[in-house]
């Protein structure tokens, strides 16, 4: 069994949550409840590399949070993070974006992915449900 890297299951939540609701609210409360039960080091580091690969947006802000008086942080998967799951999970790119999370929940089933934080694999077991 393999397992996505940490920073490929958080942005695989990210993902998910972009083809559940696009909105940068909802994004929001993915990125807070991903902040809040994952480590703190782990979650920020995830998030600043993926800023920097441009696989989301939305980070400028966590990494100057003190001297922006706690502004609300509202990260999104980027087009380049969107091609780059894409890529990782095998999903062709002219699946429509209603069959999106039926090819993740069947590519997680038939490679035998590991996702091994539990609140992004919990998270996404129930975004992927039929």
């Amino acid at each position: 069994m393999g397992e996505l890297a940490i920073k490929e299951q958080v942005l695989l939540a990210y993902y998910v949550q972009y083809y559940l609701e696009n909105k940068p609210d909802v994004m929001y409360e993915l990125h807070e409840q991903m902040s809040e039960n994952m480590a703190p080091a782990v979650y920020e580091i995830a998030m600043n590399d993926l800023f920097d690969k441009g696989l989301v947006n939305g980070l400028e802000k966590i990494r100057h949070y003190d001297e922006t008086d706690g502004n609300i942080i509202k990260p999104m998967i980027t087009n380049e993070g969107v091609i780059y799951i894409n890529n990782v999970l095998g999903i062709q790119p002219y699946a429509s974006d209603g069959s999106k999370l039926k090819y993740v929940k069947n590519t997680l089933i038939t490679s035998n992915l590991e996702l091994t934080i539990p609140i992004i694999a919990k998270y996404i077991e129930e975004s992927v449900k039929e």
